[in-house]
């Protein structure tokens, strides 16, 4: 197939490598993929990062041909100065927009750069809404908009008027050298083997903003999980301010013994915590995808998921783990407990979820995904 040559890319994201999210966890693959592509198209991508400072960024998502991302410290005047810059002076034919919260900057490049391509990158509850008007009409005119999830896609075609066959995936990936670096730092290779002690695991901003998420109901179901498994714990990492309500309701619901609130850890200890636990728990209601689903996989843990928003396109239920409704407190025991009590469906689920990450959720995988989007737009 021919190509067209020397394409100009620029990749304006609102953070990449600090903290590691999910999302930043996906923008550093889309700096990685872009700027391999563009590479081997003989072209550039240039990428502006607005959250993350100089010190933050991780040299080896940054192909060695292409410019350094450049990083503004949460400074929106010079990230705005600074992509129209860029758009001037290097006169992109494609420009990636991480956020719809960029889409006021996006309508302005359209009217300097016309001639460019203009994406936009979805997530999550971000979308699952009416937008504002200069997103809407930045989303409707954009020429693709690549979500995470075909939940996210169907709540931003439903709810924004926004043409569905503009919409494609490009689902979320395993960050190839984090994953890497936490097998190593659990001091084992990923297995499954179940701990001494069943042991379940959230890892989740304890923000008021996301209580979502479903610590609550963990912690909610506990006394019927322990009634049948009676030396079940449950350790919580992530901080926040709602960490006192969840340390109080644990007191409330007589389980404060047995839940660990180990606030933000090291890479080390939380790699650690993934291969030490039985089963991974978020019935979170608004999952835009659930990274921490793979991150668990990758540890040969099953995971209860809500089955609500992104999270069943990645637990499959009864194969890499169970899914069940938010406010069903009686139904996620009953799940945990299905699953505790039988270490043996424990490990084949675990080595499903596992197998599934490989299958599905990978760099190469999604690398693939990216380079046939680049490709059907800067080829025709």
């Amino acid at each position: 197939m021919s190509r067209r040559r020397n394409n100009r890319a620029l990749l304006l994201l609102p953070g990449a490598f600090c903290p590691a999210g999910g999302l930043e966890m996906h923008d550093r693959l889309i700096i990685k993929g872009m700027q391999e592509i563009m590479g081997e198209r003989g072209g550039v991508c240039e990428t502006l990062v607005l959250l993350d400072k100089d010190e933050h960024v991780d040299a080896r998502y940054a192909d060695p041909s292409q410019p350094r991302p450049r990083t503004f410290a949460a400074s929106r005047p010079r990230f705005v100065q600074g992509a129209v810059a860029r758009t001037l002076a290097l006169r992109p034919d494609l420009i990636v927009f991480g956020h719809v919260n960029f889409s006021a900057l996006g309508l302005a490049l359209r009217a300097l750069r016309p001639q460019a391509r203009h994406w936009y990158l979805v997530y999550g509850i971000d979308v699952w809404h009416r937008i504002s008007l200069p997103q809407r009409v930045a989303t409707r005119s954009a020429d693709r908009v690549l979500s995470i999830s075909d939940y996210t896609r169907v709540q931003l075609v439903k709810h924004n008027g926004v043409d569905p066959h503009r919409v494609d995936l490009l689902p979320c990936a395993l960050d190839p050298f984090w994953a890497a670096d936490f097998v190593k730092l659990a001091g084992a290779p990923a297995s499954g083997a179940a701990p001494p002690r069943p042991l379940l695991l959230t890892v989740a901003r304890l923000a008021a903003t996301e209580r979502y998420k479903g610590v609550d109901q963990v912690i909610r179901a506990l006394p019927q999980i322990a009634a049948r498994i009676p030396d079940v714990r449950y350790a919580v990492v992530g901080d926040g301010g709602d960490r006192a309500r969840l340390e109080a309701l644990a007191r409330e619901m007589g389980v404060a013994d047995r839940v660990e609130f180990r606030g933000r850890v090291s890479a080390e200890e939380l790699a650690r915590a993934y291969a030490e636990c039985s089963l991974f728990v978020m019935p979170s209601a608004k999952e835009g995808f659930g990274i921490v689903f793979l991150e668990a996989a990758l540890f040969g843990k099953p995971s209860i998921a809500g089955n609500h928003g992104g999270s069943p396109e990645v637990v499959e239920d009864g194969v890499t783990g169970r899914l069940v409704t938010y406010d069903d407190v009686n139904g996620l025991a009953a799940a945990a407990i299905d699953l505790l009590a039988d270490p043996d469906r424990l490990r084949v689920m675990g080595q499903a979820a596992l197998q599934r990450l490989e299958e599905r959720f990978t760099y190469p995988t999604f690398l693939r995904t990216l380079r046939g989007h680049v490709e059907g737009a800067l080829d025709r």
